[in-house]
């Protein structure tokens, strides 16, 4: 706890050790699974189906150090690199060690994340065998990996949402094994009819959807002229175009009225931040307004009942926000979130932390450490 409220880490991750695939995958798919190449000259590299990764530059390349801040490895130079394993804090691919730095940094659970399972899924087709085989991999890996603190350390399963999956089937194998969260790592190609058995299954295994970031698609026609991080932007680009994603995808479920056909399900956005939700709703309204006028299609209700009057959507956060100019209105929909243990992310967050929070409203201070987030862990 900090100043007597539980926190939460709302967006925290695993490191999957290099091993996790041989060991967990179907036997099927043990000789071309995915696995960590050691390469000492220019750091280690995940090979995908025998290749190396085309979006996953290095791994490792320095030994962790407990009493520094996370090395970013792409940016190292150096004459010999350590292996990925050696390079990765023990919190990151071992339940207990992340139970141990739980206790030290006062937060009572996290939802856990992957991070190369982030970015390897672009990279094949979603609906292949191949993949499914290696999300299911995964799968049992992190529920063994959250066995250390059965409610402390809360798995968010991986699903490959493609229209041609058996979406009933995976979704009761994980809420089975005993997920209740979920995540797209591919993220969503249509957003209509082809996908509601998957919303439906969702809503009857009570499991939350999880939109992060890095696997969010910006529903743009492909291949994009540009990216998020184009080639030759800077820190300015980067900072202002990074919330597209939770734009794009927000707008997209209201358009196909997900919340409205499935009003049980919930979702929370990560890394996609949250100061940009009341401008957003201005011009939603408007939209809403004009289509309703010119009898074009709408959601069912206009765009605030979503955010302000359902219990429907949530967005995580660090504490780089100017949270205290978010309106008291939108207290209920941000959590924390550490981002641990990616480069960049706070050394330690309660000693980092507690003088910004101590700025901060009281309403704003409880909803943010851990009130919302016990809602959506049901706690």
């Amino acid at each position: 706890m900090w100043n007597g409220y539980p926190v939460v880490d709302a967006d925290g991750h695993v490191i999957e050790p290099g091993n996790l695939w041989e060991e967990y995958v179907d036997p099927a798919f043990r000789e071309a699974c995915l696995r960590v190449e050691r390469d000492p000259s220019d750091g280690d590299r995940l090979l995908v189906n025998g290749r190396p990764s085309r979006l996953i530059r290095r791994l490792g390349g320095v030994p962790y150090d407990p009493d520094e801040p996370i090395v970013d490895w792409n940016t190292l130079e150096r004459a010999e690199y350590a292996p990925f394993r050696e390079s990765c804090p023990p919190a990151s691919y071992d339940g207990d060690a992340r139970v141990r730095w739980l206790d030290a940094e006062g937060i009572e659970a996290t939802l856990l994340f992957p991070s190369l399972g982030l970015i390897w899924p672009r990279e094949v087709d979603c609906a292949s065998p191949y993949a499914v085989a290696h999300l299911r991999a995964y799968n049992r890996w992190m529920a063994d990996f959250a066995s250390a603190a059965p409610g402390r350390l809360v798995p968010v399963g991986q699903l490959a949402l493609s229209p041609e999956a058996p979406f009933p089937q995976e979704v009761a194998a994980l809420a089975a094994t005993g997920f209740r969260h979920v995540m797209l790592p591919h993220g969503v190609t249509v957003l209509d009819a082809r996908l509601d058995p998957f919303w439906a299954a969702a809503q009857d295994h009570g499991m939350v959807i999880h939109l992060h970031k890095v696997a969010v698609p910006h529903l743009l026609p492909l291949p994009l002229p540009t990216s998020v991080r184009a080639p030759g932007t800077g820190a300015f680009f980067n900072h202002v175009n990074e919330i597209l994603p939770g734009q794009l995808f927000l707008a997209g479920l209201l358009d196909a009225r997900v919340p409205d056909r499935f009003p049980d399900l919930r979702f929370a956005f990560h890394e996609c931040n949250i100061g940009w939700l009341p401008a957003w709703l201005e011009r939603a309204q408007e939209s809403f307004e004009t289509l309703r006028e010119t009898g074009r299609d709408t959601p069912d209700h206009p765009p605030r009942h979503y955010l302000y009057d359902r219990d429907a959507f949530f967005f995580s956060t660090g504490l780089g926000e100017r949270l205290d100019r978010l309106p008291e209105e939108l207290h209920s929909r941000v959590l924390l979130a550490t981002d641990f243990p990616h480069p960049g992310t706070p050394f330690r967050p309660r000693e980092e932390w507690g003088p910004v929070m101590a700025a901060f409203p009281e309403d704003l201070r409880r909803a943010l450490l851990g009130e919302n987030a016990l809602r959506i862990l049901d706690k």
